[in-house]
């Protein structure tokens, strides 16, 4: 048997690092971060899991700088595990709690010169237990995704549902994990939840998305239509870099950290973009009986064998853009553009409609 815990969703400070040195500030800071949260367990009740959100650990100076992808894989993105994890592990061993957190990772043993924006889970032996790379990007983003190398990646992780959207099973519960953008496809959620999740990680999302309401709609969408909580850190102070005098390009990223059942009920919210947390209790226990007993919840009813056969249909008006980056780097120029081509690449297969005044 599960026994309820709490759960925090931090709401971090953010400061982009031009180099993995820098990253040491934000440690300093989450560290700090998780200890408080850990005395307010103590007073209130026994933590399992502590949840960060994207950019906790290198910020997004490189994205904001417009970095070269190889630059990046050479000054600022990690190892898994590796130094700046060790850190993360030996808090999760301090606490005895699971710890997710992402960071932009290279994996020479996969592709070289490649950095992938990855979630990982921590376990309370300090071991990371789970690694999920982000398989869609908007255009401000640099990183590689598992369909931008799929040749390679299908050959050395994998081909199946667990080497796109992992689902990791532990003793307080199977965990899948999701990172912004990929919260705006509910595919994403669903395919966690197909492969068993009962909680689903989604961080984060820049603040205007977050004041338009997009945050919280497809955080609570994730939650009711999957039957799953959804735990959801957002950053609070965005700075461009170590200096915190320098503002992000974007500001803050939003903050408004949830938890929500699985109803789709925002159990806990942090109500502004400060230094803050959200924290709530997360019952595994009573998810599995209402899985199991009550006819709301839509996991039974889905129809994957059509629905796959259908979008199989759907997919033949689509511009094919795997294996994008089997050869070259990423660069954000091309990714714009090839946002711009694929939509006019819609609208002329009739998959889009004309736009008023201009010609198919």
């Amino acid at each position: 048997m599960i026994k309820p815990y709490l759960a925090f969703a931090l709401q971090t400070a953010c400061h982009g690092c031009r180099n993995r040195e820098d990253i040491q500030v934000n440690l300093d800071h989450v560290c700090k971060q998780i200890d408080g949260a850990m005395y307010i367990s103590k007073i209130e009740y026994p933590a399992k899991l502590i949840a960060l959100p994207e950019g906790a650990l290198q910020g997004f100076y490189d994205e904001h700088a417009r970095l070269d992808h190889l630059e990046i894989c050479r000054d600022i993105a990690i190892t898994l595990p590796g130094p700046e994890t060790d850190v993360l592990s030996e808090k999760a061993r301090q606490w005895g709690v699971y710890i997710i957190a992402q960071a932009k990772a290279i994996e020479p043993e996969i592709i070289k010169d490649r950095f992938f924006n990855t979630c990982f889970i921590i376990d309370p032996d300090g071991e990371i237990i789970h690694k999920h790379r982000k398989s869609r990007v908007f255009t401000a983003e640099g990183s590689t995704t598992p369909y931008d190398v799929l040749d390679v990646w299908e050959e050395k992780v994998g081909d199946d549902l667990q080497s796109f959207y992992p689902v990791v099973d532990t003793p307080i519960g199977r965990i899948g994990t999701l990172i912004c953008f990929e919260g705006r496809f509910p595919e994403s959620g669903r395919l966690l939840a197909l492969n068993g999740a009962e909680i689903i990680y989604r961080a984060s999302q820049v603040e205007f998305h977050t004041n338009m309401g997009y945050w919280e709609l497809q955080n609570r969408g994730h939650a009711l239509n999957n039957c799953c909580y959804a735990i959801s850190p957002n950053n609070g102070p965005k700075y461009f870099s170590t200096d915190t005098s320098q503002v992000s390009a974007t500001g803050s990223a939003g903050g408004k950290s949830m938890i929500i059942n699985y109803r789709g009920q925002i159990m806990s919210e942090s109500p502004n973009v400060n230094v803050s947390y959200a924290a709530a209790l997360i019952n595994i226990e009573e998810l599995r009986s209402y899985r199991a007993e009550s006819k709301y919840n839509p996991l039974p009813a889905l129809i994957p064998e059509l629905w796959g056969k259908l979008y199989s249909q759907a997919a033949e008006k689509f511009p094919s853009t795997k294996n994008r980056y089997l050869e070259r780097v990423p660069n954000y120029q091309e990714r714009d553009q090839m946002f711009t081509e694929v939509a006019q690449e819609l609208i002329k297969n009739g998959a889009l409609a004309v736009p008023s005044g201009e010609s198919k």
